[in-house]
């Protein structure tokens, strides 16, 4: 597995000082989003994915795992969705990163479960048509109405067997059977499922996860360094292993702490996971 680290734990900090930060970490992987203004390390229509992996190569830095797409939230963004998403892919894939994370979202009070599923689905099925052509995988994170469950997260991949649509699994966000929804840079918690154990959940769909966060929390629900708080992290890695999984296992938390705080999250995390991977 790769031991990875995504750069939204700094991401009110310049992508520079971030990843400099990473690697003294100990980290060799990283991730990164495109969320603005959440988190700007990634702009699409002002970045080259070119330099972009070149600057990673400079940090010494062996690859970038995943890309969290703009307007990723599919069912209750706008028809700007589709393009947008479609130029992140291209992106993604000349930029050398095999893996672009989006989430459900939260479906609108006057919707329909069947018209926001059906919604989901025909957007997924869109944007696969675009992932197959330029070689990046789509992972769907548990971020929303549907994917906060293991029936959910079922449901979704029902849609596609395609290789290519895969599980982004956020442990936390399973935990506590919520997410954080950003919207103009302003973070609202959602909680919306039955829930169900990290551990279990992750049991019914490792098949298809093609991405790990690895996150933590206070019993307050806070994003602590792995290890010292209420998520079965150690389990989750314990499923992957036993599954053959491969792919990043990436520390994640909400950013929003001072950056002395968040780099010594990252270095005390860093260090579990060499206990465990």
């Amino acid at each position: 597995m790769k031991k990875t680290c995504g750069t939204v734990v700094f991401r009110e900090y310049d992508l520079d000082r971030t990843l400099d930060a990473i690697y003294k970490a100990g980290y060799r992987y990283f991730e990164t989003q495109a969320t603005n203004p959440w988190c700007n390390h990634v702009i699409l229509d002002k970045d080259d994915p070119v330099l972009f992996a070149q600057k990673a190569k400079e940090h010494g830095f062996l690859g970038v795992t995943s890309l969290w797409t703009p307007e990723g939230a599919l069912i209750p963004a706008g028809d700007s969705c589709i393009p947008t998403i479609k130029r992140a892919i291209e992106w993604a894939s000349a930029a050398g990163i095999p893996v672009l994370d989006f989430g459900d979202g939260h479906k609108p009070a006057d919707m329909s479960d069947e018209d926001a599923f059906a919604r989901l689905s025909e957007r997924i099925l869109t944007l696969l048509e675009t992932a197959e052509k330029y070689n990046v995988v789509l992972a769907l994170e548990p971020h929303g109405t549907f994917s906060l469950s293991a029936s959910g997260l079922a449901r979704i991949l029902s849609i596609s067997d395609s290789p290519y649509l895969g599980i982004n699994y956020d442990c936390a966000n399973i935990h506590r059977a919520g997410y954080v929804e950003t919207r103009d840079g302003q973070a609202n918690w959602r909680s919306l499922a039955e829930g169900g154990g990290e551990v279990e959940v992750l049991k019914t769909v490792v098949h298809r996860v093609v991405h790990f966060h690895a996150k933590d929390l206070t019993e307050a629900g806070v994003c602590t360094a792995l290890g010292t708080g209420t998520v079965d992290v150690a389990g989750c890695i314990q499923v992957l292993k036993d599954a053959g999984y491969t792919g990043a296992v990436s520390l994640e938390t909400e950013g929003g702490m001072p950056f002395a705080e968040s780099a010594a999250l990252a270095e005390s995390s860093s260090r579990y996971l060499d206990t465990i991977l």
